[in-house]
């Protein structure tokens, strides 16, 4: 046992902390928009570039949470981060399912969308301490919890048929029950940083930032649009459109395997892969939205090549970062928030002209 309570010693109740709590706020308080969009979009009589802005709010809010999560963290502990994350989640939620109007829905969605900016950074500084043999193997594994949210929103959503306030809910629910759970296994105080060697990339924090810029704004378009895109070809019906997303979900899962992946096949070379595999699935789902064998093609595609690009990023944050991890987190996701938030009003109205 350490002084932090033996958590030094199980990698796997961190890392099914971290997935829980990014699940819940990435794949559910953030990306849940996308996955009920044409149900709210019928409710508010929205076009697609109202469906930007509104997604756009979650961004706004994750940018600012994230820019402030690094100081929380040393000032108050990777707990006690992750937990108002989580509530922030779980209220945002809420709110979003009880709107009456867009603009309470705006604001449910602001909330939530800043739970995501919160929950995340603290686990890399909670992974640096592990074990090395571990802390890449963690990191990748929590990085890839959206994909696990995703998996669970999906049949939460399909349950919940045309009641989308009904799955807000659920939704909701879940946050609760990983908040309570990074809660009780995370340590009050994780102690003094681990240092690891920062290697080249410290060198070059502005071409991790860039990348992380230009990955936003390539996939807001699926995570926003591509459900809506997708059933309004014609060729899917509402329920087969949101089982394209659950295939999304269960194939990021695949983001888990990226540390055993650079270790066999090099950083560099996994993370050009799998930017590739992710244009290719956004110009399959664009040109052929009503075949079903192309766009479940295209599922497997994105889902796999985001979550795997993702934990690529992480571990490379965390060399460029490697005195204060969360920092490097909180970094990367602000670049890739700011490429989030353009993204969908600005290509929603071209959507909408075009």
């Amino acid at each position: 046992m350490t002084a932090a309570g033996g958590w030094k010693e199980r990698p796997l109740t961190v890392a099914s902390a971290g997935i829980g709590m990014v699940g819940v706020s990435f794949g559910m308080a953030r990306y849940g928009f996308g996955l009920l969009a044409p149900d709210i979009r019928a409710a508010f009589r929205l076009s697609s570039g109202s469906l930007g802005v509104l997604s756009a709010a979650s961004y706004v809010a994750y940018i600012a949470a994230s820019l402030i999560a690094a100081a929380l963290v040393g000032r108050l502990g990777a707990r006690a981060a992750v937990v108002a994350g989580g509530v922030l989640a779980c209220v945002g939620m809420l709110i979003a399912a009880g709107a009456q109007t867009a603009a309470v829905l705006f604001a449910g969605l602001l909330i939530a969308g800043a739970s995501a900016g919160l929950a995340f950074p603290p686990f890399s500084d909670v992974a640096a301490r592990l074990a090395a043999s571990s802390r890449s193997r963690v990191l990748a594994a929590v990085s890839s919890g959206t994909g696990w949210g995703v998996a669970l929103a999906v049949p939460i959503a399909l349950l919940a048929g045309q009641q989308w306030r009904v799955a807000w809910v659920g939704f909701a629910v879940l946050a609760a029950l990983a908040t309570v759970w990074a809660a009780t296994v995370l340590p009050r105080r994780a102690g003094a940083a681990v240092t690891t060697h920062a290697g080249p990339a410290a060198e070059r924090p502005h071409a991790l930032l860039t990348a992380s810029l230009l990955f936003g704004l390539a996939s807001s378009v699926y995570w926003t649009f591509a459900v809506d895109h997708v059933q309004s070809a014609g060729a899917l019906t509402s329920t087969q459109s949101r089982l394209f997303l659950a295939i999304v979900g269960v194939a990021s899962v695949a983001g888990t395997l990226s540390a055993q992946l650079v270790d066999r096949l090099g950083a560099r070379p996994l993370f050009l892969v799998a930017t590739v595999a992710e244009a290719v699935a956004l110009l399959v789902v664009g040109l052929v939205p009503g075949r079903l064998a192309a766009v479940s093609a295209s599922a497997v595609l994105f889902g796999a090549a985001y979550n795997t690009v993702a934990a690529v990023m992480a571990m490379w944050s965390v060399r460029v970062y490697a005195h204060q991890p969360s920092r490097g987190i909180a970094a990367l996701m602000a670049a890739q928030a700011t490429g989030l938030l353009v993204g969908p009003p600005v290509l929603g109205a071209v959507a909408d002209r075009t």
